[in-house]
């Protein structure tokens, strides 16, 4: 008997030629387990970061989250927070802001109580990043709260037993 291979297209390790449609060229994925509590309006690291070291200057970087929170307020407050996404040193997405700060994610607490608190696992939007390098490069995730008027936490990697655990994933698509 004899055997056949049919296909309707072979994608190059190398990836498709430019304007030839984004196959994937290579993955790359971390985690952390190591806990951050973060209770500033400043921008501070999740402890979530990949490395990628893209094969071509025309490629293109997918980076997906995906985090372990709780999130605790004290008294009868809303706690909202935001993540932004970082190449190196350069912001490539910032969570909707205002004069308050960011707000991608929150909890509304109504009624007298003396801390409100929820866990979540929080997907943030999936970026599409153009680096334009064939450098290494360092993708990593930031976070701060929205107000400075009441007490309000948000912790990464966080659990009452054990440390949760957060992922990256960085794909390389051709450009």
């Amino acid at each position: 008997m004899a055997s056949e291979l049919r296909v309707d297209r072979i994608i190059p390790t190398s990836g498709v030629p430019t304007g030839g449609g984004g196959g994937i060229i290579q993955i790359v994925q971390a985690s952390t387990s190591t806990q951050v509590n973060i209770n500033t309006q400043t921008y501070t690291d999740t402890g979530l970061s990949a490395t990628i070291t893209p094969r071509f200057a025309s490629s293109k970087i997918l980076m997906i989250t995906n985090h372990q929170v709780y999130g605790a307020s004290d008294g009868d407050n809303d706690f909202y927070w935001g993540i932004r996404y970082l190449r190196n040193s350069t912001t490539i997405f910032d969570p909707v802001n205002d004069t308050n700060g960011p707000y991608d994610f929150g909890m509304q607490a109504y009624g007298p109580s003396t801390t409100r608190s929820w866990y979540d696992r929080c997907v943030p939007p999936q970026v599409l990043d153009s680096p334009n390098t064939t450098s290494a490069v360092t993708y990593k995730t930031q976070a701060r709260t929205y107000r400075s008027d009441y007490s309000g936490n948000v912790r990464f990697q966080y659990s009452t037993t054990t440390n949760g655990t957060s992922f990256i994933t960085l794909m390389e698509f051709s450009g």
